[in-house]
């Protein structure tokens, strides 16, 4: 077995990880999209289990990746300073492990808990929402560009890719969030009767201090 036949073959098998880790990220973040959006509350048990997944099948993509690269290094030279589809493709997946962390560190949580998440949580969540599938969609585009490569450039990937951002936020903050805000669980009947019970008291605490305050 020669050295290139060798290299054919191991990069082949890389390249088969690598696309079976987009596929399970990509179903993975359906099903989070279905235990957030189709859920009244929110299904927490199945929205953590998609997270996970979505986050090894992301590790996966790392190492997978990663490997192609120095692979590629080592046999033909490959050098990212002339490979511009490569830099937006790093710059991507860079951004898309930056938003994962946050989504997991904040917004499921926030999403998953048994108080309403506030209107804020919520904004946040649709526009990290947002930047994951537009991130996940270019890193899928990225990997059948490689026509676009001499047109474009990195400047015009990566500016290609803020617009997708832009439209993707625009996008969900006008029809995701309302959605996001309905699937939210609702105030729990002892809790509106706490807080109309303590609305009272407060206005009781006001008026005794009117007097002191003039």
């Amino acid at each position: 077995m020669t050295q290139p036949h060798a290299y054919e073959l191991v990069r082949s098998l890389l390249i088969f990880m690598h696309l079976a880790a987009m596929i399970a990220a990509g179903i993975s973040i359906a099903f989070g999209d279905y235990a957030i959006l189709r859920h009244r509350p929110v299904n927490r048990d199945l929205m953590v289990k998609a997270s996970r997944a979505v986050t090894w099948s992301l590790v996966a993509l790392w190492v997978t990746g990663l490997s192609i690269i120095s692979l590629d290094m080592s046999t033909v030279a490959l050098t990212l300073a002339k490979a511009p589809k490569l830099q937006a493709k790093l710059t991507v997946v860079l951004i898309l492990t930056a938003n994962g962390f946050l989504l997991h560190r904040y917004t499921l949580t926030a999403l998953g808990g048994r108080k309403r998440p506030t209107e804020q949580q919520v904004k946040v969540a649709a526009i990290l929402g947002a930047v994951s599938a537009t991130s996940w969609g270019y890193a899928m585009f990225l990997g059948v560009a490689k026509a676009w490569a001499p047109i474009l450039g990195a400047p015009g990937f990566l500016l290609l890719y803020a617009l997708g951002l832009a439209f993707g936020i625009a996008v969900s903050l006008r029809w995701v969030r309302p959605m996001l805000m309905r699937q939210a669980p609702a105030e729990s009947p002892r809790s509106s009767r706490q807080r109309s019970r303590q609305a009272p008291r407060e206005d009781l605490i006001d008026d005794d201090l009117t007097p002191l305050a003039g």
